[in-house]
């Protein structure tokens, strides 16, 4: 749950053209695309819900079956609910505190540092740890996939250091062809901890005190006050604490507002996350057309190689979508449709120059023979021009080159050799 700034609500009137009188900073809080607010006793109000459509191009602002006149509600300020809640806010407070003195003693011969995003939690951490003790260093694990308003952040953050990769992620993508997707990624482990791990040593002792929640996901939801990231840090001598693990998402905002600890701009703008700036396979449609918005640039180069992946790579086979069905709404997954559509071949036939009647052949094929699916061109192409176009049975790669005696070097010369004979297949 987010308070909602004015800049989310400028973004709001704009993309659905309504006025939205009701709405003001300081007052509303937005949840899983619920617009929401609390009255004076604590009891919250659900008031809209933000419909993004699917071309993102704009938004619709309903009201909800549940929805109270929101002047018939005395309403709490974010500064009224602090108020409410201070006693719990002292205490969650305290007990971090606490840990915090417990384990720097504890760990008395390690080095504190603290690892920042300049997200809401690890900013949290990093006011409490250096509360306690200011000269903590900080250190800021650059992904290369930041907006502008995170990196003016952490260049005006005090006893902060900046880790580069040695490649970026654009770099990365276009020197190995790789697209981050829910199912298959590799961003995090290379440039969220990848940077950090590289170039700390390993055999020196650090205390590294990191923002993690048990609240944030199934996996956090079992760690402990102690944890080490044993999948990242391999041998590495060092301990990560997590202060606040215990603190729900209503108290870090509240906490972050009362003690006046600095909020990315980004959050202001109607985001729930700042990290993995337009190309994260976890975002939605409701980050998406936020980028869209406010990073046009950055939205559009991201969409540019998206774009040439697939085409390229022709995933009108794999998808089963557009290519701006790909584009808009799903990039980040696995198959858009199970069944392929005229749209979509056709589409497929102009960019592949190739006939409807041989196109339609390359959708929602599976082996005849072990049953797999066969999702890549070359495989399906290799049957056409093997078996004739107007076959019904395919093979999968295995199969097909088992069938032939081919090993992978025989396989690669045949495909090699239609392409240069210039087969419209290949």
């Amino acid at each position: 749950m987010n308070p909602i700034y004015d800049g989310y609500i400028k973004f709001l009137r704009d993309m659905s053209g309504e006025e939205l009188p009701d709405l003001k900073e300081g007052y509303f809080w937005l949840n899983r695309q619920i617009i929401k607010g609390f009255d004076k006793q604590g009891n919250i109000h659900k008031f809209y819900k933000v419909v993004v459509s699917n071309d993102l191009e704009h938004i619709e602002i309903k009201k909800l079956k549940s929805y109270d006149d929101i002047h018939d509600i005395d309403l709490a300020s974010w500064q009224e609910l602090i108020d409410l809640n201070k006693e719990h806010l002292i205490q969650i407070e305290s007990e971090s505190l606490n840990l915090i003195k417990e384990k720097m003693q504890k760990y008395e011969n390690y080095t504190s540092i603290i690892p920042v995003s300049m997200g809401k939690d690890s900013m949290i951490t990093c006011h409490l740890v250096r509360s306690l003790y200011p000269d903590t260093k900080a250190i800021f694990n650059n992904t290369s996939l930041d907006c502008a308003d995170t990196y003016q952040m952490v260049k005006g953050f005090a006893n902060c250091e900046i880790m580069n990769p040695d490649k970026g992620f654009y770099q990365y993508v276009a020197s190995d062809h790789m697209i981050p997707t829910r199912f298959s990624r590799f961003c995090c482990r290379i440039f969220k901890t990848g940077v950090m791990v590289s170039q700390l040593d390993h055999n020196h002792p650090y205390l590294l005190w990191m923002g993690m929640r048990n609240e944030e996901s199934n996996t956090r939801s079992s760690y402990e006050d102690e944890w080490v990231n044993k999948s990242e840090w391999g041998k590495a001598c060092w301990q990560g604490i997590l202060p606040i693990r215990k603190w729900t998402e209503f108290d870090v905002w509240l906490y972050t507002i009362w003690r006046n600890i600095p909020v990315n701009p980004k959050y202001k703008k109607g985001y729930s996350r700042v990290g993995c700036h337009c190309a994260c396979p976890f975002y939605t449609k409701s980050t998406w057309i936020l980028d869209k918005y406010w990073y046009p640039k950055s939205y559009k180069r991201w969409r540019e190689i998206l774009r040439e992946d697939f085409v390229n790579n022709k995933k009108w086979i794999v998808m089963n979508c557009t290519l701006d069905e790909y584009l808009t709404q799903a990039w980040n997954g696995g198959t858009f449709r199970n069944e392929s559509i005229e749209e979509v071949v056709n589409e497929f036939s102009e960019y592949s120059g190739i006939d409807k009647s041989v196109a339609i052949k390359y959708f929602n094929k599976a082996c005849d023979c072990c049953g797999k699916r066969i999702k890549h061109k070359e495989v399906l192409s290799m049957n056409l021009k093997l078996h004739g176009r107007n076959i019904e049975k395919f093979y999968c790669k295995k199969c097909l080159m088992k069938e032939y005696g081919w090993d992978s070097k025989a396989w690669n010369h045949q495909i090699d050799m239609f392409r240069q004979a210039g087969c419209e297949l290949f």
